[in-house]
């Protein structure tokens, strides 16, 4: 039986809505039949377990992300390809007003404590991103911007901050001119 091109990514969508508004907690079969319109055997045609439907979730935000992230590294014209891509991160992270994705986040965050295989993904998609580097002085520089900016993300999340609101575009600024400096002339420049 053919099942629809776009029913895998139907119950993908109806499976993020749910984990943003409810939580991964809460997401059923039942649940996301009625959210995409699938039956339930169609769901699990695609699904057979909620474990592989919650790691295809995170893969597909990481995919999401990863592409944000491109496009971020492409805009910054940087020569280094090390340095754009550390860009592109932080951009990524330090973007503003992305409560969907919060709520997303916080939706799997009991689900990855229950179960850390379901970070599975990103494990592997950090591995493979960091694969290159060798860990020197520079690299490591790189790391260092790449965690204030994580841990930026992480005290917002969390609300933790003790950083004025007014000051966080400023930090965010910092960090990027940081990275900028790391990289050398803009692609183009003499």
């Amino acid at each position: 039986m053919n099942r629809p091109p776009l029913a895998r990514q139907r119950v993908l969508d109806a499976a993020r809505r749910i984990v943003e508004t409810r939580g991964a907690g809460h997401l059923t079969y039942e649940m996301l039949a009625e959210e995409s319109g699938l039956t339930r055997g169609g769901i699990t045609y695609h699904f057979p377990t909620k474990d592989g439907l919650l790691k295809a979730l995170i893969e597909a935000d990481i995919a999401q992300w990863q592409e944000a992230a491109q496009a971020q590294a492409a805009d910054a014209g940087l020569a280094c390809a090390k340095a754009a891509r550390l860009l592109g991160h932080v951009r990524c992270n330090l973007a503003e007003n992305d409560e969907a994705h919060r709520r997303f986040v916080s939706g799997l965050l009991g689900a990855a404590m229950a179960d850390p295989g379901l970070l599975d993904p990103v494990r592997a998609h950090i591995r493979q991103e960091f694969a290159d580097w060798q860990w020197d002085t520079a690299d490591l520089e790189r790391y260092l911007l790449l965690l204030a900016a994580d841990g930026l993300f992480w005290n917002r999340f969390f609300d933790l901050s003790p950083l004025p609101p007014e000051a966080r575009p400023r930090l965010a600024a910092l960090i990027e001119q940081k990275a900028k400096a790391m990289a050398g002339p803009a692609a183009g420049s003499p």
